[in-house]
């Protein structure tokens, strides 16, 4: 993508961890400013480690590291703002690093680090300490703009993850009959357990599932209990290449059963394919799931509401034409130059102020 010219191109430096969801970030950016990204490289904290004050000694000489290191790589880069990718930690971080370099900084908040990390006395308080300090806070709803204004940020705006969906084929790969998919890390939050109780009451329905994580073990076992192990297919984490875009365009339908989100990059990635939604109203969900429109939007941990509203939609070839249709249409705006742009014209407005 050619680069944009402005008469005076905004330098962001982006203070980040290694994700491709966060790289479409910088992709998206890059265009209309010049970004420098810093990485930071987590450590989980070293074994052996119980006491609370031993954790919060060594976190604190990390993150009294890591901020030195990017006020050095603001100075060298000569940075005109700080963006900073999560409010736990990394904001507090990217705060002592703009104080010392005197350069105004902005948080991107993207669900867990306001949901998540906040339901400790600590994490709140470390959370509310960077948005109150920052000169701005990105949100990637309105729902999160709402949590993230309550612990004290200003100047929000809501500009959604940027998504590069290239990738899809404009061709659709074959359609599979009644094939369930859904995209998720496998922690309770995501509600799976719901999706596979929920299959019990779908007749010849088959269900796959993208992710990994702590709860394969008993989700696969519970698969085994409920006697629907055979139509349960769980492909572990798939590269984000042609491979994934062909999984999700050859299912019926996308489902998440979330009990708490932002606005899950997934679920749009599915709205570009075409696919039908069934998800739980949470989150930045139904801000982009009108119900009965595009999808179908039910109540968390309610596993026959979840069946019925799957059932609706593999059993109605007309709806899911007309959501197919919907969901491209609501897809296109997440286009990384779209949130691109969007991005960059914020980042100067904070800059100027």
């Amino acid at each position: 993508m050619c680069r944009i010219m402005n008469k005076r191109q905004l330098r962001v430096l982006i203070f980040t961890y290694p994700s491709f969801v966060i790289s479409s970030v910088v992709e998206a950016l890059s265009p209309f400013a010049i970004v420098k990204e810093v990485a930071w490289q987590y450590k989980p904290l070293p074994p052996g480690l119980h006491y609370l004050w031993l954790k919060l000694f060594y976190r604190a000489i990390e993150g009294f590291y890591w901020s030195l290191h990017v006020f050095r790589e603001s100075s060298r880069f000569q940075a005109d703002i700080i963006l900073v990718q999560w409010a736990y930690y990394n904001g507090l971080i990217g705060a002592i690093a703009a104080i010392l370099s005197r350069k105004k900084y902005v948080i991107r908040a993207v669900g867990s680090d306001l949901k998540i990390w906040t339901q400790t006395q600590l994490g709140m308080g470390t959370v509310a300490l960077a948005l109150k300090r920052a000169s701005g806070v990105i949100c990637v709803s309105k729902d999160l703009e709402r949590i993230a204004q309550r612990l004290g940020a200003r100047n929000t705006v809501v500009i959604p993850s940027p998504l590069d969906l290239s990738g899809h084929s404009a061709k659709s790969s074959r359609k599979e009959d009644r094939e369930i998919i859904s995209v998720a890390n496998l922690v309770p939050v995501k509600g799976i357990s719901y999706l596979i109780k929920a299959l019990t009451y779908i007749k010849d329905g088959k269900l796959v599932i993208m992710g990994d994580g702590p709860e394969r073990k008993k989700l696969e076992s519970l698969s085994s209990t409920l006697g629907v192990d055979d139509r349960v297919h769980f492909l572990g984490w798939v590269k984000h290449d042609s491979e994934f875009w062909d999984y999700l365009q050859k299912a019926t339908v996308f489902v998440l059963p979330s009990l708490s989100e932002g606005l899950p990059r997934a679920l749009v990635e599915a709205m570009a394919c075409g696919l039908p939604i069934v998800a739980t109203a949470v989150g930045g969900i139904p801000e982009v799931i009108t119900d009965g429109l595009n999808g179908f939007l039910v109540p968390p941990q309610d596993e026959k509401a979840l069946a019925h509203a799957l059932e609706r939609v593999l059993n109605d070839v007309s709806f899911q034409e007309n959501a197919s249709k919907e969901n491209k249409k609501i897809a296109e705006k997440f286009a990384l130059p779209i949130i691109g742009r969007r991005v960059n014209e914020y980042l100067n407005k904070i800059a100027k102020n």
